[in-house]
């Protein structure tokens, strides 16, 4: 099965299409939650998602924006990004966001957004933290999202390690991991490109790839809907 591991597209449309168009045909797309949040195009992200019959797990922007839930978290300008999120939904819309579920189990693989300690806010950044969920997990493998950075921690044994990544080439699933595809709509790795990562089951292997897109569009839009003018100016530098 050929599926794209999505994190983080966070309402940006212009590169949810550029990834979904770069990835081409898929037999099932994977989010790691923050469907919503930051970007200026929150409802038609989700109706695109939907239609792909996307599975998705809830993120900390998710259910803020489906219920006010952890406002008190965001900083200012993420905060104010949520509730024009929450004014732009439609009530359908915001109950799909309060119904995502924290994880969910698929084949060999659980997917959440943080981890399965927390899996709407823990940020996974260190190997014990990664070690922590793999050792909770009931399947050999997990997804996440959350850091906006590509990831993928191997745990073999007591050990568990990051592995260096190079992207478009194959990474063998050869022990327990942990897989962050990075973010389509807001990298912060300092590298502009829409974030994601292709998974092979029968081969085992995921690779990580970039899209391209039109940057300078999603900055406008995000100034033409009167969101904080960081969250444009940000999207060019990666960060």
């Amino acid at each position: 099965m050929r599926v794209a591991l999505l994190s983080d597209v966070h309402a940006n449309l212009v590169a949810l299409e550029a990834v979904l168009a770069a990835a081409g045909a898929v037999d099932a797309i994977w989010v790691m939650g923050d469907t919503v949040g930051y970007g200026p195009d929150p409802s038609d992200v989700l109706a695109l998602l939907r239609a792909r019959r996307a599975v998705m797990v809830a993120g900390n922007h998710d259910l803020a924006a489906g219920t006010g839930e952890g406002l008190e978290m965001f900083n200012p300008h993420a905060a104010a990004a949520v509730r024009r999120h929450r004014s732009w939904l439609s009530g359908e819309e915001r109950d799909v966001l309060a119904a995502l579920p924290p994880t969910r189990e698929i084949g060999q693989f659980t997917l959440c957004h943080g981890s399965l300690r927390d899996p709407v806010w823990e940020y996974v950044v260190s190997p014990l933290q990664a070690q922590a969920t793999l050792r909770i997990a009931s399947t050999p493998h997990c997804c996440n999202g959350h850091t906006h950075v590509p990831a993928v921690f191997r745990s073999s044994g007591a050990r568990t390690t990051l592995v260096r990544i190079e992207a478009g080439r194959p990474l063998a699933l050869d022990a327990s991991c942990l897989v962050n595809p990075g973010s389509v709509g807001q990298p912060r790795d300092g590298d502009p490109d829409a974030s994601y990562a292709m998974l092979d089951t029968g081969a085992m292997t995921v690779t990580f790839r970039r899209a391209p897109y039109d940057v300078a569009e999603t900055q406008r839009r995000i100034r033409a809907r009167g969101l904080p003018p960081i969250l444009a100016e940000r999207l060019a530098v990666g960060f």
